[in-house]
């Protein structure tokens, strides 16, 4: 399957299910984080779980600010339903998103924007992406170089814009059937792109430093 990231950088994986399924078994993240689901809602505590690595005091801080995601327009919707919006309102959802709670959480020291999205997929799993430093990185070298976080609702806007892509939404929506079928549970659409991009941009890397062909990923 062909993916796109950023509607702009493309990458196949020849079997996308397999792939996540590796990852859920050989990481814990998904025993000690995804599958957390199954008994209750996640509180903000939970993002530790996924190498977030914030200390208590920290945290407190976070959660007065995370509080006030009620109010945010954005944490209303699942994907779909976002993605189906006109593209001015989803816009307009993602700079208040931004301009309310990111910058809000940027602001704590110790805390950039790979952690707030850690913290906000964490606590909204089925809307918020993990945007960690390797994504950041790559968006910044290849599709906008005066980007910076404080115009975090860029990023944001892109990579939904990218999800929206016929070929990217279809191909997503099937993966998230099958894997559903074969009861790997907890995995929400946001999640297993998650893994797709992730593990695309770690093989690219090590493709170019180490001269590794892979045959699960084409780069």
């Amino acid at each position: 399957m062909k993916f796109f990231l950023f509607s702009k950088m493309s990458f196949e994986i020849p079997d996308p299910i397999a792939l996540i399924e590796c990852y859920c078994y050989q990481n814990d993240f998904y025993a000690k984080y995804d599958l957390l689901l199954e008994h209750r809602d996640r509180k903000i505590e939970d993002v530790n779980k996924i190498g977030a690595r914030i200390k208590k005091e920290v945290l407190s801080e976070c959660k007065i600010i995370t509080k006030r995601t009620k109010s945010v327009n954005i944490f209303e919707y699942n994907l779909e339903q976002f993605l189906d919006l006109e593209e001015k309102n989803r816009n307009e959802q993602i700079k208040e998103l931004n301009d309310f709670i990111i910058q809000k959480l940027l602001k704590i020291n110790g805390i950039g924007l790979s952690t707030t999205t850690k913290i906000l997929h964490t606590l909204y799993p089925k809307i918020i992406p993990m945007i960690d430093s390797l994504l950041q990185k790559k968006y910044h070298e290849e599709i906008n170089n005066a980007w910076a976080q404080k115009r975090a609702d860029e990023i944001f806007i892109d990579f939904y814009n990218n999800l929206k892509m016929g070929s990217n939404r279809e191909n997503l929506n099937y993966i998230f059937k099958e894997v559903s079928k074969n009861n790997l549970k907890n995995l929400s659409k946001i999640r297993i792109f998650d893994i797709l991009w992730w593990s695309y941009l770690k093989a690219e890397r090590l493709c170019e430093d180490k001269g590794i062909n892979w045959n699960s990923i084409k780069c």
